[in-house]
């Protein structure tokens, strides 16, 4: 250790033998308090507490760089796996470790950070942000409103069944909520967050929305059962009515009350965080003296009591109230459906996950000690209600006096024989809502309670709608809501979407029926669950080394029953409401999917698709190879693909959907790789099926070899090599020439199949990068460098001649650059530092219009097929979709017939379809005075006057391919003439030109001797 750091262990501290706390502080002898090289203040102490994982920043400190030493390294630091540093603090480069000294960096601007970031925000532990929150959501309308009429129905046994089941899926959903939390810092967004972070934008965007108005619904639902209690104590206990005594009128009271309350409610939550939680703090303790007061009301039996219905506790009121005893239209799942909104209140906590001191410690721990005391609660509450009161109960004392003989009678109302007329029944667990407000000591405080379980709910919700909202606007996944992403105070508070989630919640107040939202948001809040505990589970399934979550109590199995369970009860619920739940999230999940938004969260579904495609390669690399499933796979000498569209176009219409397409990209300078890194992104933005290698090399052979050697992965690897032509190599060196045929003989020696791909009409390339020493023109070779690809660019060699005949390729190449300057000849290679530089690989195409006519193909020498594949691939291709296949064989004059029955015959074993077969005669005739004069321009100077017959059979192949060539030829493909080691490189080039000299577009291919076809099945 450097002689500066000290580490003094007499700060560790024992309590009773045991070690509590343990704090080492790293001391700079001879510069404490001097900033670092880089303007960062240093920190100077580690200090860790073994009883909390909640370190404040000011004691959480260490000791950044070796000083003494002459080196760049940084002890670890926190700063460094930010994804947000203010100060500009980084970690050194590998490039700046290997230079020994910082590199100057370009000044970047300061990102706000999540919500809640200024100095004075308020943060909240976890009893007061999670665990309060959590037991006033799920202590809410449901406690003293609907528990006792959800007893009535289902009975004790189904409603505690009602109970547990919620309880099981909100405390799986709790405990997959917590290994969530612990895998990492949480941000603000409660569920949103946690989805999207795990699941992708696609899924988190969806329940985000969702999520947010299912919220905003709640704030209704609870404000609702506000309503009600309060207009029926003011009808009961004052005689007040704001629209009569009418019944059917009542339901207006209940509106105007719920809208007052509504904006009373929002205007606490408009006050800030502080103020709404001490809010919650008041309404908590009200809430616990009401529960107290309903428990020791039990044990208290008075006349007016009696009178609807209560008889303390009583074993026959318990058996008989144990069996259910639905009413009209009522079942296990419709009581369900309205009870299982009390249980949403787990994610109260976690929806202001950006206001809480540490999210990470705190939602787990205050969602499951919330979720374990509200359900002994509600199991405590629901076995007192179904043991103390009959279902059914007239409210006079001298009927109910006595108890009654026949509780079955009782129950449906029938009293002495006589069955009493509707609205002269209206107690009871089954009949009156205020059941449980009778059944306590003092039923004021009942009324208060339920206006504190209610009002907190409503509270609660209303604060967490608006930040989920605010922080799916943040993340800009959907257009025209960021308006609502802008925060105020140093809470960050979002008042825009507070006044959102106002007019929402309104609207459904306005629905004055308890029974009638709850399901609503039933089936949002199980879509949520349902997605929670799948993204627990995928992320553990997905064996991703980012998953190491601290909370280890959780199972992957049990998180995906807690899904599908969740999946379930969406569905036995309400299932047209569950169907209209799904269809939303997935018209929000293809929509996100079709907007492609720039964000990479690292969420486990990539980390499943890499598993699953490793176990494919690796079931795929253990089976035998056999003719039938042949793939033409290319390795195609791009550059950088942006520099050359064309060539990378025809290639993808090949091999799309049919095999790999590798861009190989030889670069000289090996600190310039990760400049080019932006081109895959490029390649996928133009939907092209390919992967850019850059390969840093010496010389453009060793870098093309090192590809041949290396590339791919087990089977899926490259068997085809496809290069430019080398337009210049009558200009360049002998050496450069031998290295360009090297790479084919290279390729050949590797057992691959090459293609050589000479264009019509070369490209004008503009605004190269410096530093970008292997860019060639079209269908360059990559040998030039820079300064010459732009000084030496040749003239357009498919221009008609008097002696060639014009291609329709090249004729509307002429009329484009006539019309727009010869701009569509340009192209703009991308600049990789520049996020803004893009290249639209369809500007870009191999020819400027649809192709249409015809492929001429010269299946001259059987090369095991791929002379004749890869061509008929590329006219099944949608782009070439309009082209056939014109098929040339060798043949005899005497025997035409003969031979073109005969191929016909082999293609159509192979199921090959064509337009027409020809017959090339004449291969052997001498080539003309005119034709041999143009190849003396190229002769090799070393080569003999006297022209040998091999270099006139292909100075004679080039002239039958310009007599068959017509305008509607669109490509040619012809095959590629093996480089023996004993021909000179530069004759060798001398036969490639002759051959495909004015010509449209001409790809020479040449198979590796080995079968691309078979005609068996």
């Amino acid at each position: 250790m450097p002689d500066h750091l000290t580490v003094p262990v007499s700060t560790v501290h024992q309590n009773n033998g045991a070690v509590s706390r343990f704090k080492v502080n790293f001391v700079d002898q001879g510069d404490q308090g001097r900033k670092g090289s880089e303007g960062d203040t240093h920190e100077r102490s580690d200090t860790v507490n073994s009883h909390s994982h909640t370190h404040d920043s000011a004691t959480h400190r260490s000791t950044f760089q070796y000083k003494n030493f002459d080196t760049l390294d940084f002890v670890p630091k926190t700063a460094f796996y930010r994804n947000t540093q203010q100060d500009g603090t980084h970690r050194p480069t590998m490039a700046e470790m290997r230079a020994g000294k910082r590199m100057p960096a370009a000044e970047t601007p300061k990102i706000k950070t999540e919500l809640g970031d200024g100095p004075s925000a308020l943060k909240l532990g976890w009893i007061q942000g999670v665990l309060v929150r959590c037991l006033l959501n799920i202590w809410g309308v449901m406690l003293f409103i609907r528990i006792s009429w959800v007893v009535g129905n289902a009975g004790v046994a189904c409603g505690l069944g009602v109970v547990l089941l919620s309880a099981v899926v909100t405390s799986v959903t709790s405990i997959s909520l917590a290994a969530i939390c612990t895998n990492g810092e949480v941000k603000g967004g409660g569920a949103y967050y946690l989805i999207s972070r795990s699941l992708g934008p696609e899924f988190g965007g969806a329940i985000g929305i969702v999520f947010s108005i299912a919220n905003a619904i709640a704030v209704a639902m609870y404000i609702v059962g506000f309503a009600e209690t309060l207009c029926e104590v003011l009808r009961v206990e004052a005689g007040f009515t704001i629209f009569g005594d009418d019944p059917s009128l009542y339901q207006h009271d209940m509106r105007i009350w719920g809208l007052v309350t509504l904006v009373l409610l929002f205007g606490i939550s408009m006050a800030g965080m502080a103020w709404e939680s001490k809010a919650q703090i008041v309404l908590l303790f009200l809430l616990m003296a009401a529960m107290i007061n309903f428990i020791v009301g039990t044990f208290i039996r008075s006349d007016a009591k009696t009178a609807e219905g209560f008889y303390g506790y009583n074993v026959e009121i318990l058996k008989f109230n144990m069996m259910p005893h639905y009413q009209e239209g009522e079942n296990f799942f419709t009581v369900f459906s309205v009870f299982f909104p009390a249980a949403t209140g787990i994610m109260a906590g976690a929806n202001i996950s950006g206001d809480l001191k540490n999210p990470s410690e705190a939602i787990p721990k205050g969602t499951l000690i919330a979720v374990i005391l509200s359900t002994i609660t509600y199991c405590i509450f629901a076995l007192q209600a179904g043991a103390t009161t009959i279902l059914g109960a007239t409210g006079n004392i001298s009927q109910m006096a006595e108890f009654p003989s026949n509780l079955t009678a009782a129950s449906q109302c029938i009293f002495d024989g006589e069955l009493m007329l509707e609205g002269d029944c209206p107690y009871g667990l089954l009949n009156s809502f205020s059941a449980m407000s009778m059944m306590s000591g003092y039923k004021h405080i009942i009324t208060i309670g339920i206006f504190a379980a209610t009002l907190s709910s409503a509270l609660a919700s209303l604060v967490s709608a608006p930040k989920v909202f605010q922080a799916v606007c943040k993340d800009k996944l959907f257009p025209y809501i960021g308006w609502f992403a802008k925060g105020y105070g140093s809470n960050n508070e979002p008042w825009r979407a507070y006044a959102l989630a106002l007019l929402i919640a309104a609207a459904f107040v306005c629905i004055a029926e308890l029974n009638a939202i709850a399901p609503i948001i039933t089936n949002f809040f199980l879509i949520s669950y349902t997605l929670i505990n799948y993204s627990c589970f995928e992320a553990s399934f997905s064996n991703s080394p980012g998953w190491r979550p601290s909370y280890k109590y959780y199972n992957t199995w049990v998180s995906l029953f807690g899904s599908l369970l969740c999946a379930a009860v969406m569905f036995i619920t309400s299932w047209w409401t569950a169907l209209i739940t799904v269809v939303i999230i997935y018209a929000l999940y293809r929509y996100i999917q079709y907007r492609k938004p720039a964000v990479n969260w690292g969420s486990s579904k990539q980390a499943l698709k890499y598993n699953y495609a490793l176990d494919l390669i690796h079931e795929v690399s253990g089976l035998s190879y056999h003719v039938k499933n042949f793939r033409p796979q290319f390795l195609v000498l791009t550059g950088a693909p942006s520099s050359r569209p064309r060539l990378v176009n025809l290639m993808s219409d090949i091999s799309k959907g049919y095999g790999v397409m590798i861009c190989g990209h030889i670069i000289r300078n090996k600190y310039k790789v990760d400049q080019y890194m932006s081109e895959n992104h490029l390649l996928i933005a133009n939907k092209i099926k390919a992967f850019h290698v850059p390969v840093a090399a010496p010389s453009f052979r060793i870098g093309v070899k090192n590809l041949l050697q290396t590339n791919g992965l087990g089977v899926i690897k490259a068997n085809t090599l496809i290069l430019g032509y080398k337009h210049s190599w009558n200009e360049q060196t002998a050496e450069q020439v031998e290295e360009y045929v090297g790479i084919i003989k290279d390729a050949f020696d590797h057992h691959f199949a090459v293609g050589v791909l000479r264009n019509s009409s070369k490209l004008d390339v503009k605004n190269l990068p410096e530093d970008d020493t292997t860019l060639f023109d079209e269908t360059g070779d990559g040998l030039v460098s820079t300064a010459q690809s732009k000084d030496n660019l040749e003239p357009e060699e498919g221009a008609a001649t008097k002696d060639s005949k014009p291609s329709s390729v090249n004729e509307s190449l002429d009329k484009k650059s006539q019309k727009s300057g010869n701009e569509d000849l340009e192209m703009a290679v991308v600049d990789p530092e520049s996020p803004s530089s893009d290249t639209s690989f369809d500007n870009h195409r191999f020819t400027d219009l649809k192709p249409k006519g015809t492929i001429d193909v010269y299946w001259l020498s059987d090369d095991g097929g791929l002379s004749i594949l890869i061509p008929y691939l590329l006219s099944q291709s949608k782009y070439w979709s309009q082209t056939s296949l014109r098929v040339f064989a060798y043949g005899k004059a005497g025997e035409m017939g003969h031979e073109k029955v005969r191929m016909a015959t082999l293609l159509h074993k192979f199921r090959i379809e064509f337009a027409s077969v020809e017959i090339v005669v004449g291969l052997d005739d001498e080539p003309s005075q005119e034709s041999i004069d143009d190849y003396m321009k190229y002769k090799p100077a070393e080569e003999a006057e006297q022209i040998d017959a091999k270099t006139k059979q292909y100075i004679r192949m080039g002239e039958l391919l310009r007599d068959k060539t017509t305008e509607d030829t669109q490509l040619i493909v012809l095959t590629l003439p093996v480089p023996r080691d004993s021909t000179p490189p530069q004759k060798y080039m001398s036969w490639l030109e002759v051959m495909s000299n004015n010509l449209p577009p001409i790809l020479m291919l040449r198979g590796n001797q080995q079968d691309a076809l078979t005609f068996y099945c």
